[in-house]
């Protein structure tokens, strides 16, 4: 028993010292961040971007049209990594046509030329059937399959006929590439963590959390009593 309070004593001085190394450390850093140019490093580890609620995104839906990556972020829509407009429902497909850039949502179809610029878009008033539920290439012609069965349209998009067809290229979700995830990782969550801001959080106990704060109070307040010991210490009158 008295050997586990000796064991249980010595990790607490342990975790305490390494708390107060790493709170003078940074300090030390700090007070030299413009010279170190802290500022305009930054880390990046997945662990420590998770930490900062910026952790890696995920797509709704990714898709591979005219060898580019459409991809879809809670309603926004990007071209490998650049966003190009908002869609208000989920991308269920895409096709290329010739000139245009064709995705699908259930309820409409949105044309896109080859800069992947915004067009038109097309709903149930222009005779698009729906809802959709893919997209698709026979022979060069748009297809799309709806709830009520599959329909096929020439390259106008301006008449929809119902037929059944073998053969369709559907559209079909690609994987993200790696090279697109980065780039989309630092549009939405900017290179990562600036070792500036890193430091000032491990020196304020705040890489930790509110406990982190509160703790680093603590070893505060009882380096001051031992400061304050030492000193009464050193005042009082020896005998």
């Amino acid at each position: 028993m008295q050997s586990q309070k000796k064991t249980a004593g010595v990790i607490v001085v342990v975790i305490a010292a390494m708390l107060m190394l790493a709170h003078m450390v940074s300090g030390l850093l700090l007070n030299h961040a413009a010279a170190l140019q802290l500022e305009r490093h930054f880390v990046s580890w997945n662990w420590l971007l998770k930490h900062y609620d910026k952790g890696e995104v995920e797509a709704d839906a990714v898709y591979l049209i005219d060898n580019k990556i459409f991809s879809q972020f809670d309603g926004r829509v990007f071209v490998d990594a650049k966003p190009i407009t908002h869609l208000e429902r989920p991308v269920v497909g895409g096709i290329k046509l010739e000139d245009l850039i064709v995705l699908a949502t259930d309820k409409a179809l949105i044309l896109l030329n080859r800069e992947a610029e915004f067009v038109d878009r097309l709903g149930a008033a222009d005779g698009v059937p729906a809802p959709i539920q893919n997209i698709g290439i026979y022979h060069g012609e748009p297809v799309v399959q709806a709830k009520s069965g599959m329909w096929r349209s020439n390259f106008m998009l301006d008449i929809w006929e119902p037929m059944s067809l073998q053969g369709v290229s559907w559209s079909e979700p690609h994987p993200m590439p790696d090279n697109v995830a980065a780039d989309l990782q630092t549009f939405f969550h900017g290179k990562g963590v600036s070792l500036e801001q890193l430091l000032k959080d491990i020196h304020h106990g705040r890489v930790l959390g509110p406990a982190g704060v509160w703790l680093v109070d603590i070893i505060s307040v009882l380096m001051l009593m031992l400061a304050m010991g030492g000193l009464w210490c050193w005042a009082k009158p020896r005998k």
